[in-house]
Parts: C-alpha cells; structure tokens; sequence
C-alpha cells in the first residue's frame, strides 16, 4: 500500500515540473497542451488517495482476528457466518461497501453467538431427562473443553444395558440405579413390558413391598398391643372394618346395640394409647363406631372426619366390569372379592393391590394424620376394603376363604370380623412394620353361605 503511495506522490510531482516548464499561455488551444493539462485531473486521484486511507484504515480489521476463536465453535455452525469475512477480499474499488458488509454480518454473526449461549446454557439438554434420562451418559460431566462434544455424547442407549430386561416375568418390578450423580426409579410397565420413569405412588409401593416382607405377618395381633409400643417419636395408621351393624346395607344403616358395646369395650382397652384422630367413611356405621371407641377411651373429643376413599370401592377399577363378572359368576361380590385377593386375577375389574394401596396410604391417610398433629389415625372403613389390604399386608398368608366356602372346599372361618384391619408404624428412620390387627377376640369370622 505504501508503494503505491509513493508512486502517485511521485507522479504529482512529475506533473507539477512539467507545467513549470510548460507554455504559460493561458489562451494556448494545442491538443497536446490540452493533454497536458487534462492531465492535472490526475490530482482527482487525490480523493481515490483518500480512498486508500479508508482502505487503510480497514487495517483495523486485523482486530477482526479475534472472531478466529470462533473457530472453537467451529461444530456449532458458526464457521458459515465467518464466510461473510471473505468478502473483504473481493472488492477493493468501493471500501464503502466492504465496511457495510463487515458491519452488517458482523452484528449477524453476534446475533447468532447469543443463541449459542443459550445452548451453552444446557438447559435443552436437561429438559432430556423429562424424557427419558436414560440418554444422558455420566461422560456429559467429563469434557467441558469443547461444549460440542458434550452435546455429541447424547446418545440413546438401550434400557436393558442398565436395568435388565422388562418382560412378563419381572413385570411390575420397580428398580432404582444412580445416573448423572442422582438416584433413579424406575418401574417395568406391566402392560407394555418397557422400562419407565417411576410415579411416586409405584415407589411408595415398592417400598411398602419392601417393609411387608420384612414384617411377615402371620396372623391378626391385639390392637392395643400395637399402641401400647408405640414410641413418643413413632406414629400409627390403624384401618379397621366397623363394629356390629345392623341387617340394613345401605349409607344410613346404624350399628347394633351389641356393635355399640364392641366398640366401647374397644376404646376401654386402648385408654393409655397416645392420641387418636378419627375419622369414617360416608356411611354412617363408621362414625358410630369410632365414636363409641372415643367414648370408651373417656376422650373429651370423639368427632371425627368424613373421608369417601374409605367407602367400598377404592379397589375396583370398573364398576360395569364389575358387575358383569358378578352376573357371570352368579356371585353376590363377596366370592369374587375373596377370590382376587387371594388368587388374584380379575385385572378388568380391579387394580393391583400395592400400588392402589400406596396411593390410598401416602395421599390420603398420611396426610390427614399429619394435619391432625396426632400420633395415632384411626380410620375405620368396610369388610371389602379391608379384606385385600389384609391379604396384601401378609403377603397372601391371610386371605379370607369366603369363594372355597362357597365351593363346598372350606367350613371354616371364611370373612373378615368387626374390628379387624390392618395396621401401620412409621418409624423416625423411615422405615414401616405392618400388622394385621384385631379389636375383637379373633380377627375373622364365618359367614353362612348364601
């Protein structure tokens, strides 16, 4: 650039002695003078002088390097706004236009490394693990050099690498594993035999299968023995089907008068047992007894609350499949009820016990016991609610032989007595020890079969 300067001083100064020792005659009309003189138009070539500072001005542009390090994004697609910087090199004749072209690609190029900081962000890559978290490898906290790469090791992996196989034999089977530095659940769907993300409610349920094994019940207990042990730092979650009612099934039916004093006797055995919060279903049987068991416990309060997931029908799936299968099996519902919590089956009509009982367990009974800042809930529910949780809670030990009766295969105790449940202790550690408990001398009874 700087020779070529020197060319056009030097050809000034060339043309300057030329006029100096050229004709001075002003009138002169020689064509060659004329040239001569044109020639003083050479000085035009001033402003493209000027024209060479602004190019040389662009040498401004050599900051411009700094967008080389663009090139560690090189993979992010950046590199394709860095082809606008070759224009610099392609017109020379109009230093205007190669300003307007670096300035308006340029502001084009920041625009599109602000996106590039929302990705640096990795926000979209934690909304994966919504999806399915299985597709983040715990290599994604290793390299941070180049952010590329991070983005590169999300790969889909197959579930099965991590967990096992999902299939008919394990089905239902909840599994947790650390990905990513945290802990996982997930649940082999018994439907589509795939592995999934875990609800809350299937690992409550895996839990409480967990503590239901380790508490092997074997038979029904007192339930003042229970509430007897209970530590000041433990609670209890104490279900029980009423007392005595009368012949009349519906929601206004009353107990008896010999279900009144089941009930009192009751409360008289737990009178040294810690608080109780109460509470019953719609029917009205329900809130007479835990009320006489509050009268026999001599508590100030025996009000209670009225919950309707305590009513009948907490297990049953379909009430229209339901009542089909009771018209198929010419059943009254008690064959059937016994019948599926002992032998399981009947998938249409009902759901499976442990994650429905999970679901009535955490959002419904502990919730409303830790309302009531009391150590001990006492619900009391009805003989066909009642019976699967029994059946769930002794892993089938204890199942009510009502269908085998019917059958002509059984002739003993075939029903659940008044009185009975189950119970629950929740320990300061987490951990639960389940019970089948008794509020009358024996936990079962026999009903005639109809």
């Amino acid at each position: 650039m700087k020779s070529k300067i020197m060319k056009v001083l030097a050809g000034l100064a060339f043309a300057s002695i030329l006029a100096a020792c050229g004709d001075s005659d002003s009138s002169s009309t020689s064509p060659n003078n004329v040239s001569v003189r044109d020639s003083v138009v050479i000085h035009d070539s001033l402003n493209w002088i000027d024209t060479v500072r602004v190019i040389d001005s662009l040498r401004i542009k050599d900051s411009v390097r700094v967008r080389d390090s663009l090139r560690i994004k090189d993979s992010v697609r950046v590199k394709d706004s860095i082809r606008f910087v070759d224009s610099l090199r392609i017109k020379y004749k109009d230093s205007l236009n190669i300003i307007d072209s670096l300035l308006f690609h340029y502001i084009d190029s920041l625009r599109y490394i602000d996106t590039l900081r929302f990705i640096d962000s990795i926000r979209y890559k934690d909304s994966t693990r919504v999806i399915d978290s299985l597709n983040i490898i715990d290599s994604l906290n290793i390299i941070f050099k180049d952010s590329t790469r991070v983005v590169d090791s999300i790969v889909t992996l197959s579930a099965e690498k991590i967990l096992g196989k999902c299939n008919a034999e394990n089905a239902g089977q909840l599994k947790f594993t650390e990905i990513n530095n945290e802990d996982r659940s997930y649940y082999c769907d018994m439907g589509t035999h795939l592995w999934r993300i875990a609800t809350e409610e299937e690992v409550m349920s895996a839990l409480n299968d967990k503590y239901v094994r380790q508490s092997r019940v074997m038979d029904f207990v007192p339930l003042e023995d229970v509430l007897a042990r209970v530590a000041p730092d433990e609670q209890v979650i104490v279900v029980i089907r009423h007392a005595e009612r009368e012949d009349d099934l519906t929601i206004a039916s009353a107990l008896t008068d010999l279900g009144v004093a089941q009930s009192q006797e009751l409360g008289e055995k737990l009178m040294f047992s810690p608080e109780i919060y109460y509470a019953g279903s719609q029917y009205h049987r329900t809130h007479m007894t835990y009320n006489n068991i509050a009268k026999g416990r001599a508590d100030y309060d025996t009000l209670g609350d009225t919950m309707a997931v305590l009513n009948e029908g907490w297990f049953t799936k379909s009430f229209d499949s339901y009542y089909m299968t009771l018209f198929r099996e010419n059943d009254d519902g008690r064959g059937v009820i016994t019948r599926w919590a002992a032998e399981g089956g009947y998938t249409d009509v009902f759901y499976d016990v442990s994650p429905r009982f999970a679901a009535l367990l955490e959002n419904h009974l502990m919730p409303a016991l830790k309302r009531s800042r009391k150590q001990v809930g006492l619900f009391v529910s009805h003989d066909v609610m009642i019976i699967p949780m029994v059946s769930y809670i002794s892993e089938r030990r204890i199942t009510m032989k009502y269908y085998l009766a019917k059958q002509g295969e059984w002739d003993g105790d075939n029903w659940l007595n008044y009185l009975a449940g189950i119970a629950i202790l929740f320990k300061p550690d987490g951990t639960r020890v389940f019970y089948a408990v008794k509020g009358l001398d024996s936990g079962t009874m026999k009903l005639p079969i109809e």
